[in-house]
């Protein structure tokens, strides 16, 4: 009995710290957004063009959704036009975002700026033993890429594939860059690991992440943590950083806090939330979601990817606090 009763408290001890955090102000309720003080600078609007930027190729996408329980997943294709070929993107979800909404702004941007995105639910429930993700992730990847070889489907381009993943998903990231190959899947040119845990900040580690130092050397990477991360913190996110030295460009970011206007810009474990326009902010366009589309388009041209930390300014002219980047690998292949 005590032996059944263990995976059910580790998974409990991960939850509760989510669900104290979410309750907190700012950070447990993105769909109502955070009250106006008109008195203040308002933070950075989504920018026009480039990476993070408003100015789509497409104007829609066709969502469809597959299969069922652990191994269900969703297609994002670009269409309004629909090209012939794409490069792939995998987006791995933290713990218990188990629909795209979770981060619909993020997916949307994705699949119109003209990526196919793949998006593995990988939980059956809340309570799917954590030894399941990672195969339910795979699974999930394979089948999508069958559905995707069916006439009138956009064609991935495998010669450019990108996987990203926050939180729990991130650890699956890093997991995935590890086994792609082995696993017949394909390798990618770029990951982004969004404040990766395994388990709460100060628990036990609840999600294996494999030996980081197989991830190939040739993956274009990011490392992305928050500043205000009172859910799994650093840990995870350090011990990926200094496992993957034979990484040759990689890059370790910290997004920061700015409570300079009004809505507060807070890079708390649900930062990268995305689910009503009330939830995305310039921590998203200017900080994930620019750091994505800028890590692709350098490793789907063969080039290494230079972060800028510049965030933008305050209505008022004053600088949003800037990105702190760290150890930035510029070794030309």
């Amino acid at each position: 009995m005590e032996s059944a009763l263990r995976p059910m408290r580790a998974t409990i001890l991960l939850l509760v710290p989510i669900l104290i955090c979410t309750a907190i102000a700012g950070e447990g309720n993105p769909g109502s957004g955070p009250a106006v003080d008109a008195g203040k600078p308002t933070p950075p609007k989504q920018p026009k063009t480039g990476p993070g930027g408003a100015e789509y190729p497409h104007a829609a996408y066709r969502e469809t959704e597959h299969g069922a329980g652990g191994e269900q997943f969703w297609i994002l294709e670009p269409s309004r036009p629909t090209p012939a070929k794409a490069p792939l993107v995998i987006f791995i979800h933290g713990w218990s975002a188990m629909t795209p909404e979770t981060y619909r702004g993020w997916v949307a941007h994705l699949a119109k700026r003209g990526n196919i995105v793949v998006y593995p639910r990988y939980q059956e429930r809340l309570l799917t033993p954590a030894t399941e993700y990672f195969p339910n992730v795979t699974a999930s990847i394979r089948q999508a890429l069958a559905v995707l070889r069916e006439p009138g489907r956009v064609s991935p381009d495998l010669e450019k594939v990108a996987v990203v993943g926050h939180s729990v998903g991130g650890v699956e990231t890093a997991n995935f860059c590890v086994n792609a190959a082995a696993e017949k899947l394909p390798v990618p040119n770029a990951a982004m690991i969004v404040q990766p845990g395994q388990g709460s900040e100060r628990g036990p580690n609840i999600v294996a992440l494999d030996d980081c130092g197989r991830i190939p050397a040739e993956t274009h990477l990011l490392v992305i943590v928050g500043d205000a991360d009172g859910i799994v913190g650093t840990r995870s996110a350090r011990t990926i950083w200094q496992d993957t030295k034979q990484v040759r460009d990689r890059t370790f970011v910290t997004l920061q806090s700015d409570e300079h206007g009004t809505p507060p810009l807070r890079a708390n474990h649900l930062s990268p939330v995305s689910w009503s326009r009330e939830a995305t902010d310039a921590l998203d366009w200017s900080g994930y979601w620019r750091l994505f589309d800028g890590l692709m388009n350098a490793a789907f041209a063969g080039a290494n990817y230079t972060v800028d930390p510049d965030m933008g300014m305050w209505s008022d002219g004053t600088p949003v606090k800037p990105l702190k980047v760290e150890r930035a690998v510029n070794i030309q292949h």
